[in-house]
């Protein structure tokens, strides 16, 4: 598997890219909805950038590196969407699974335009957000979710049987920032 690290830089660049194509639409919303985790960080700054407030509710679609078969909607959210204009939000559109769920929560809340923004998409995607940057076929590793995606790395690696060494030898090679490799090798 391949897979490629995002810096905050990055991912502040394509979050404004995506603000742009979402004004350059000439469509007007009245809330972003952050689909947590990922699409809560994404949300928070295209909020910034578009002027809109946030809110948000809890899908899990992912457990050590594995899709579960059908998200979970963990956490859900408590006010009225009645004739709100809802920007849905995740960074990555894998499946596709995730926003198929938020979709169906979102018109359960009565919601009445539902647009999808995300920064990448997989070309296996099932569902293709409105508007995105980037398809990718790597595995993306995020500034945001950098614990966690070395603690997954290393329970499979010395699932693998590597040693500590190779493990921070083949956590350098996928890129990860050195000082977090550092910081983050033991438990």
């Amino acid at each position: 598997m391949k897979y490629k690290s995002y810096t905050w830089d990055n991912i502040q660049q394509y979050i404004y890219q995506l603000s742009q194509k979402v004004e350059q639409s000439g469509q007007k919303f009245d809330l972003i909805v952050g689909i947590a985790r990922g699409g809560l960080t994404i949300s928070h700054i295209l909020s910034d950038f578009l002027g809109l407030p946030v809110a948000s509710f809890t899908i899990a679609s992912y457990k050590d590196f594995k899709q579960q078969k059908e998200p979970v909607l963990t956490y859900k959210m408590g006010n009225s969407l009645e004739e709100k204009k809802i920007l849905l939000v995740d960074d990555i559109s894998d499946s596709g699974k995730s926003f198929v769920r938020g979709i169906k929560h979102l018109q359960e809340m009565r919601a009445k335009n539902i647009k999808t923004a995300s920064l990448f998409i997989k070309p296996w995607t099932k569902f293709k957000p409105d508007f995105y940057i980037k398809e990718a076929t790597e595995w993306l590793i995020f500034p945001y979710e950098m614990k966690e995606t070395i603690d997954a790395f290393q329970k499979q690696f010395k699932k693998d049987g590597l040693s500590e060494k190779q493990i921070i030898n083949r956590l350098k090679s996928i890129k990860l920032p050195t000082h977090w490799i550092k910081e983050l090798k033991s438990d």
